[in-house]
């Protein structure tokens, strides 16, 4: 299944057919395989579909009955305990098993679901309204409430085709595009919100309340042999790879050649040759005869470890950072990123394929394949001065360096005095955005290496920002007419993580050590134990400059003047022109938030400062 989405008159009137058409029609490009919906009264609730399997399959959503109406996206992890505990029939679909859950348990059926989802539970006789969303928040849902009307749907143009005017712009939109760090159930408009991980949303009475059913804990593992977590982890991987197969569509795979994408393509590929099923590689590459290195080297070294690999490059000739802008904000609902015309690139050809569902690597460094850097420092400073001891002289042997080196490497660059000599790029933070603007936000940013990787991560799992990626991925995919899929992200995976000591992200020498162990014997040598890596897309900074004339235009031009007026500074950009890698990407960033900004003004959205 695909998108929910839906409508309440909380003042108990008749909806209008005009509301009922325009999300409709605003959610049609989500009904890959249809869209059905029900309505009574001051209700609706629609349902968008994208079957998996290609013969038509019985189960036609929203579920309909005397009692409940119930629309959801789903993919259950634990079929087996929820078929156990409910009694239901084993061919089942994850919609069926979950509107099973919820007879049982009713509310409390979130407590006992593992996978990722967003659902809605109307109740006919009580006119109550649940919502819900996955652990991790890796199905997205957004919502505007208001004392006459909430409007609900997985994708924000569902919610704004309907929410009354003016629609007003979400300045913080703009520091989480530049620092990812605000507001995680914010979004470009002030008063649409992301529906966060581990969330319900409940509506009785005219009165919707939000209230967490689940926050990460910690304790689950205890290993005792560095060996021990790396195996978990590999049966992890393995199990959550699995569970997000289930398709008879082919299934792709998006494979840059780094330990994250190829530890899941040669986990995938094996999974798929059982069953007698190639895998879809689509890899960004330099075109042929183009100056510089990509990563076709070691994406081939996968190609051969894996032989049912059918492997596609991707060139994305003729576009770069500033093509299609307006066409990837509309699709992604957020500012794009600097590479956003590669991530298209990829999915129209996986579409052309016929792809039913995509894997990714993404969300490895966050924390599976996390480097590790600050782990010695930690240690030295809580007086565990042997461990460090014993991981600098490992290091030393593995990379054939003396120890000083690695000591100021794993130790003295972390240290404040080392931070306050070489301040060299703090002065690039705010690059491209206006002082007043920045300034407003500027005591609530943090930057630097994350100290604490456990303490981070579950702060980011909690909050809901380990989802909005995977959630923008799901809405991204399935709107090209495939499911999305994330294994590094999945929710025992991250359990696991909570409990790994952090020595292991560094154990034998190397960084991310712990993904490397885990991939032992199912990765090829040649990219398990690869210190390189190169860039998403790999002529970027080529891209940037041959779009030169684009960059002068919109900083001497008036016509994008909305984000300059009120955020971005032409003369902060212009400055970070050909400087260092993060100069050009702030400046990228600005290009494209002055595009947005300006169509967002041409679409009425308000920008006076008492609104920001």
């Amino acid at each position: 299944m695909s998108a929910i989405f839906g409508i309440i008159n909380k003042k108990g009137s008749p909806l209008s057919d005009a509301a009922a058409v325009l999300i409709g029609q605003a959610m049609q490009h989500r009904a890959i395989d249809g869209q059905h919906s029900w309505r009574e009264n001051n209700v609706l609730i629609g349902q968008c579909t994208l079957r998996m399997f290609s013969a038509p399959d019985a189960c036609t959503l929203p579920f309909v009955t005397e009692d409940v109406v119930m629309a959801a996206d789903v993919l259950l992890d634990n079929r087996p305990y929820l078929l156990d505990q409910t009694g239901a029939a084993k061919e089942i679909s994850d919609e069926g098993l979950l509107l099973s859950a919820y007879r049982k348990w009713g509310n409390d059926c979130v407590q006992h679901l593992e996978g990722e989802f967003v659902f809605c539970v109307w109740h006919r006789q009580q006119q109550q309204l649940l919502i819900a969303t996955d652990q991790l928040g890796c199905r997205a849902l957004y919502y505007y409430d208001s004392p006459e009307m909430l409007v609900f749907s997985s994708e924000q143009k569902g919610v704004l085709a309907v929410k009354p005017g003016p629609h007003v712009f979400n300045e913080a939109s703009l520091i989480e595009y530049y620092f990812r760090q605000s507001d995680p159930a914010g979004t470009f408009t002030k008063d649409v919100h992301a529906l966060c991980a581990g969330n319900i949303l409940t509506l009785d009475n005219g009165t919707i309340q939000l209230s967490k059913y689940w926050n990460p804990v910690p304790g689950k593992y205890r290993f005792k042999q560095p060996g021990e977590w790396a195996d978990c982890l590999r049966e992890l991987l393995r199990a959550a790879v699995r569970n997000r197969i289930r398709t008879d569509r082919p299934v792709g795979i998006t494979l840059s050649g780094g330990l994250d994408s190829s530890s899941v393509a040669c986990i995938l590929a094996p999974l798929l040759a059982e069953m007698n099923k190639p895998l879809y590689a689509f890899s960004s590459v330099l075109q042929e005869g183009a100056q510089g290195e990509d990563e076709r080297r070691y994406i081939d070294i996968i190609g051969r470890a894996c032989p049912n690999i059918i492997q596609t490059y991707i060139h994305a000739a003729d576009t770069g950072p500033f093509q299609d802008t307006l066409l990837a904000f509309e699709k992604d609902e957020v500012f794009p990123n600097v590479f956003y015309y590669m991530d298209h690139a990829i999915l129209e050809a996986a579409r052309n394929k016929g792809i039913g569902v995509l894997f990714t690597g993404y969300g490895g460094d966050h924390w599976v394949s996390w480097k590790g850097n600050p782990v010695i420092y930690n240690l030295i400073s809580k007086g565990a001065f042997a461990s460090a001891w014993r991981l600098l002289k490992t290091f030393s042997k593995t990379e054939g360096k003396p120890l000083w080196p690695i000591l100021k490497r794993e130790y003295v660059r972390h240290t404040a005095w080392y931070k306050k000599k070489n301040k060299s790029k703090s002065d690039h933070i705010g690059l491209g955005l206006q002082d007043d603007f920045y300034n407003r936000y500027r005591d609530s940013l943090v930057f630097g290496a994350i100290r604490h990787i456990t303490t981070s991560m579950i702060k980011n799992i909690s909050s809901g920002r380990t989802g909005l990626f995977p959630a923008m991925l799901a809405n991204r995919n399935e709107a090209y007419g495939m499911r999305s899929a994330v294994p590094l992200l999945n929710k025992q995976v991250l359990e696991l993580m909570m409990d790994v000591p952090p020595e292991l992200f560094i154990h034998g020498g190397y960084k991310r050590s712990l993904l490397r162990h885990a991939m032992q014997g199912v990765l090829p040598p040649e990219v398990q134990w690869r210190t390189d890596k190169g860039m998403y897309s790999p002529d970027f900074f080529n891209r940037i400059e041959n779009n030169r004339e684009k960059i002068t235009a919109v900083l001497a031009s008036g016509q994008e003047d909305a984000g300059f007026r009120y955020y971005l500074s032409r003369e902060s950009l212009a400055a970070c022109v050909s400087k260092d890698e993060l100069a050009m990407i702030r400046m990228t960033q600005g290009v494209i938030s002055s595009i947005v900004v300006t169509a967002l003004q041409k679409k009425g959205y308000v920008f006076e400062n008492n609104f920001s």
